[in-house]
């Protein structure tokens, strides 16, 4: 790859580049000098649900207090629509940025992985080449192993039939040698069965600025027969339970307890 086909490995340009910082401390100071009376109502219905009895005993209390709740439930309706309103700017905007990067991430990713197809076949190429090559090793080493090992039991026989049979200093000396070969034949079958166990190394490729490219493995399933499934992997559809029994279509379900939860709703008054 020459210099003028030399792809880039350059840093892009920093975020944010020649660009002064946003006025985000601004936004919160805004609303709050815009909705200065909500901000204050908020403040009033506050005080006033501390200022509610702890136990109502008479039916004008009762009164009063689900008046007081209708006008704190009116009040955050008002400052949610403020809420929608103030912020379906920044949803524009955000969406405005999010369309703009995603888009040419997503054609840049849809093309980097045609570049990974082809990095991956190399990968399996090299990968089996060297696997070969491995397990003509292992193999070798095997075999000599067994030669090592057939050559040490030789020459200690040697040795020991030698040794006990042995009248001169000469007989004595070759008792020595196949003893001495026979532990050098111990020594060679030794290393040869460590290589024998070696082990394939992963395969790392490397690239000139960093890059390291290697096989990561996870697992995934997909369903063949749901029937078959053991329920310890089965999810419980809540949703749907709920909108069954809601709808009125179910009033028992097998492994299920349907029952009713109670709660006060205040509506209007305001």
């Amino acid at each position: 790859m020459d210099q003028h086909t030399r792809l880039s490995t350059e840093p892009a340009i920093g975020i944010g580049h020649n660009r002064s910082p946003e006025p985000i401390g601004e936004i919160e100071q805004n609303l709050a000098q815009r909705y200065d009376d909500l901000v204050e109502r908020f403040r009033d219905l506050e005080l006033g649900c501390g200022r509610v009895p702890e136990c109502i005993e008479r039916a004008e209390e009762a009164g009063l207090v689900a008046d007081f709740v209708a006008q704190c439930q009116a009040h955050i309706r008002v400052a949610e629509a403020a809420h929608r309103e103030e912020k379906a700017f920044f949803l524009k905007g955000g969406r405005v940025v999010d369309g703009f990067f995603k888009r040419r991430c997503e054609r840049l990713d849809a093309v980097v992985d045609g570049v990974l197809t082809r990095l991956k076949a190399y990968y399996e190429r090299t990968y089996q080449a060297l696997a070969g090559q491995h397990a003509t090793m292992v193999r070798e080493a095997v075999a000599e192993t067994q030669r090592a090992a057939a050559e040490e039991a030789e020459h200690r026989a040697a040795a020991r039939r030698l040794a006990a049979t042995a009248q001169t200093a000469e007989d004595r000396r070759r008792a020595a040698e196949h003893l001495a070969q026979a532990e050098a034949a111990s020594e060679r079958a030794r290393i040869a069965a460590e290589r024998a166990t070696m082990p394939l190394e992963p395969l790392r490729i490397e690239g000139d600025y960093g890059a390291v490219a290697y096989l990561t493995r996870t697992w995934a399933f997909e369903v063949t027969d749901l029937a078959q499934v053991p329920r310890t992997y089965l999810a419980l559809d809540a949703e749907k339970v709920r909108g069954a029994i809601s709808k009125q279509e179910v009033r028992e379900i097998p492994g299920l307890r349907i029952f009713q939860n109670e709660s006060l709703r205040v509506r209007g008054g305001v």
